[in-house]
């Protein structure tokens, strides 16, 4: 309930099922101006072992989110992630992976919108970590943007 205007409630639930399964969903309705649902989705989601997968709806059931990731090795996972709604039968949104390599956690990903980003996680101390990234659309390196990060 959103105290201050009293303009709108909202709820969610979310419920754990044997074997791995989880479902929930979500609702807000509009207590001021045009009143009404103005948000219900639900969602789901299987895990077994090293494998993960998760659907959503989204926009009051107009859209479908499908997200899956597989764990190849402790060291390796692999994940995509997917929309698809009346306009776009499927829109690949992204495919990566994460890998803990010797040097620090190393994790790339690249969009529909032909846009690879790679990032390095190093932990240089306890509680210390150096992070540099960088990401370019396609092969125009006039794209090419980068970043250095530290956390304390």
């Amino acid at each position: 309930m959103d105290v201050k205007d009293m303009s709108k409630f909202s709820t969610s639930a979310c419920l754990g099922l044997s074997g791995g399964v989880t479902v929930g969903s979500e609702l807000a309705y509009a207590l001021s101006g045009k009143t009404g649902v103005t948000s219900f989705n639900v969602g789901a989601s299987y895990s077994a072992g090293s494998f993960f997968a998760a659907a959503a709806t989204a926009s009051k059931f107009s859209q479908l989110n499908v997200d899956c990731m597989y764990k190849v090795n402790p060291d390796l996972s692999i994940a995509g992630s997917t929309t698809h709604s009346a306009a776009e039968s499927i829109n690949l949104v992204a495919v990566g992976c994460a890998y803990k390599a010797p040097l620090g956690d190393i994790k790339a990903k690249v969009g529909s919108n032909g846009v690879l980003s790679a990032v390095l996680v190093k932990n240089i101390a306890p509680k210390v970590a150096l992070t540099a990234s960088g990401s370019i659309k396609g092969t125009d390196t006039s794209t090419f943007k980068y970043g250095l990060g530290l956390s304390l």
